[in-house]
């Protein structure tokens, strides 16, 4: 019905509009202040709006509705003498005096059984003891970060995790001390054994595609299909019909993880709605919120039926808003932006410039791409080649993923870990962060974007496409299972070595694999057995089997101690374009890619080895010991001149 208001909307000058009708206060939503509950929504084309209240998240079971008043640019207000904590509300929007929709508040900070009614919460009451003591981690510049992809349910939801069974794949499994599967730490405590600095939740705002109350009914989603930006997902809580537990539950999650020292990164999905016209953004002001092409239709940046519009004053403010709110109300640390390419420039600075007053520590990056062609400028989006624009703002470092293991999106090509010998100057650009380094000026320069180290996000596997041990399963099929192995741990010194900011996939450290479940009559081969967009895959495809950590315990072992020796010295954390070209040097020695850093008390040389036989370097002067070898561990015995490095392996000498 909203759609007769199409030409009403789309003939606007949106900039006239939102000069007109945009509002700044701080109180949209529900405020409680001073015995009175406040409602305000900004809905400018509306006839009239009202709000309702309800004792559940669901069924018939209405308390009353109240008319609003309009009072300012846009806004609707009503108030209630009386807290209304525990009572769950929507609002109702005439338009043309005869057209009714009800939604959910798009400023909703709660919400009820699957999202469709808004909590009215008491926050403080919320909190869990020891919830005002809860500090954040120290993280004084992002590459200082080592960062940790989860999926909640992924995380702990096999029986193999140790966990009580009332945690498994909810919130409080990131809670929960002491598991164990076998000889191995799992969940929290492999987190802390591990030694990452942050973990990035993949999306845990409220989505759409599955129903809270079976969360054993099969169903799964990643959940890049947002519905309510400021609530929380109650899929992943013990009691999604009661709005205020998914909201203490997370609170003990922050609370678990910043006590072992590991700050909470959001991965934010505000490029698009998972509904377009029943979105509640569509449903309270009409074709404002998302971008429409020339022809007034919805466009799709997304790849996902609409794509939003940051560039519009009152989505811009919600961004903020409700980053701020994850910030001021949970403690998160920073924020990961999908498809961050469709979020225009000025938006994004924007962003960061408030963020800074909030906490300069919080992380921001994000995917420099999007998912299909936009109408927007491209000089004014949020694009990798546009990075300078915005360079305190980090990127996925597609390049350096490609160099290490082969394009993403062609499972048979290889990379510098798996045979391809031409991808030395990629890598190269990896190990400085694809940022300005004088030495390499001229080689590769086109993949050089990055403002400075910290804009880098240095990775090879994430949640999107296969996980590295499959990509290297069908691209390196004719190597030894043993052969693939050193791949992996020779991709992961790369990205936990080189400068810039490294991310990892939870289990990637235990070579991770996502199989594929078939449908019956499904056909086989050797790549579809891998899946590699699992998004709705169910859990025995996508969940973390912690037998692999033991299993594999020898990688395990080789990730902990590269992060451990990354996070050692500052030498593998340089914070500036000109440290690098002060103290990081390449030496030509042949075959391998082979690099030293000098600092003024110690100094390292590091050499990957692609080739499938040992290969020998020549150490620069003066004395080392091999600080790492291919097992990760260090030989303490003084070396010098020429020493040799394993097959398929990186070696890490430090000097004496």
């Amino acid at each position: 019905m909203i759609n007769m208001l199409k030409n009403y909307v789309t003939d606007r000058d949106y900039a006239k509009f939102d000069r007109e009708n945009a509002y700044s206060g701080e109180d949209l939503g529900v405020v409680y202040e001073d015995g009175i509950t406040r409602f305000k929504v900004w809905a400018p084309h509306c006839t009239a709006a009202y709000l309702n209240l309800y004792t559940s998240g669901e069924g018939d079971n209405k308390v009353e509705t109240l008319c609003m008043r309009k009072i300012e640019r846009g806004v609707w207000y009503v108030e209630l003498m009386h807290d209304a904590f525990g009572l769950y509300y929507t609002y109702t929007f005439e338009f043309e005096h005869n057209i009714r929709v009800e939604t959910i508040d798009v400023y909703a900070k709660a919400c009820g059984v699957n999202g469709d009614r808004g909590y009215i919460a008491d926050f403080e009451a919320l909190n869990p003891k020891g919830w005002e003591d809860t500090r954040r981690p120290v993280c004084q510049n992002p590459v200082d970060a080592v960062i940790y992809e989860c999926n909640v349910r992924d995380f702990s939801i096999d029986g193999s995790s140790g966990l009580q069974w009332y945690n498994c794949g909810r919130f409080m499994g990131f809670t929960e001390e002491g598991g164990r599967c076998g000889s191995v730490t799992t969940c929290l405590d492999h987190l802390k054994e591990l030694g990452v600095t942050h973990v990035q939740l993949m999306p845990v705002a409220d989505y759409a595609t599955v129903n809270e109350k079976k969360p054993y009914a099969g169903q799964y989603n990643w959940g890049y299909d947002p519905k309510n930006y400021m609530c929380l997902e109650g899929y992943y809580t013990s009691d999604p019909e009661d709005g205020g537990v998914r909201i203490k539950e997370f609170k003990q999650l922050v609370m678990a993880l910043h006590k072992a020292g590991i700050g909470v990164i959001l991965d934010v999905v505000f490029n698009h709605t998972y509904y377009t016209q029943q979105s509640a953004f569509h449903k309270t002001v009409p074709y404002y919120y998302h971008r429409l092409d020339k022809a007034g239709n919805f466009s799709n940046g997304s790849g996902c039926g609409n794509e939003t519009a940051s560039e519009h004053a009152m989505m811009r403010k919600f961004m903020r808003d409700a980053m701020k709110f994850w910030v001021e109300e949970y403690k998160v640390d920073g924020f990961r932006f999908d498809l961050m390419g469709l979020h225009d420039i000025e938006t994004m600075n924007m962003l960061r410039d408030e963020m800074d007053k909030l906490d300069p520590q919080i992380l921001m990056y994000g995917e420099g791409w999007t998912g299909g062609e936009t109408p927007y400028p491209t000089d004014k989006l949020s694009y990798k080649w546009n990075s300078y624009s915005f360079g305190r703002i980090g990127l996925f470092n597609d390049n350096i993923r490609d160099g290490i293991k082969g394009g993403t999106f062609n499972l048979h090509e290889t990379g510098f870990v798996n045979g391809n010998h031409h991808t030395f100057n990629t890598i190269k650009r990896g190990i400085t962060a694809n940022s300005r380094y004088r030495a390499l000026q001229g080689t590769a320069d086109d993949l050089c974007w990055a403002f400075s180290p910290a804009q880098a996000i240095n990775y090879c596997e994430a949640h999107d496409n296969h996980t590295l041990w499959d990509k290297l399963a069908i691209s390196a099929s004719s190597y030894s299972a043993d052969e693939r192995r050193r791949m992996d741990k020779l991709a992961a010194a790369i990205v936990l070595l080189s400068q810039g900011v490294p991310f990892i996939q939870l289990g990637q450290d235990f070579l991770r694999s996502k199989p594929k479940i078939f449908r019956d009559g499904e056909q086989r081969s050797d790549t579809n057995i891998y899946d590699g967009n699992s998004y709705n895959a169910p859990d025995e495809t996508n969940k973390i089997r912690w037998t692999e950590k033991e299993k594999n315990a020898d990688v395990f072992r080789y990730y902990k101690a590269l992060i451990a020796l990354r996070r050692s010295s500052p030498l593998f954390r340089m914070r500036t374009c000109e440290e690098m070209d002060e103290k990081l040097f390449f030496h030509n020695c042949g075959g391998v890619i082979a690099w030293e850093l000098r600092g003024a008390d110690e100094r390292y040389f590091i050499v990957l080895n692609p080739h499938r036989d040992t290969q020998r370097v020549r150490l620069p002067e003066g004395a080392f010991y091999r600080r790492l070898n291919e097992e990760g561990k260090p030989v303490y015995s003084k070396i010098c001149g020429e020493q040799e490095v394993p097959a398929i392996s990186c070696a890490v000498f430090k000097g004496l």
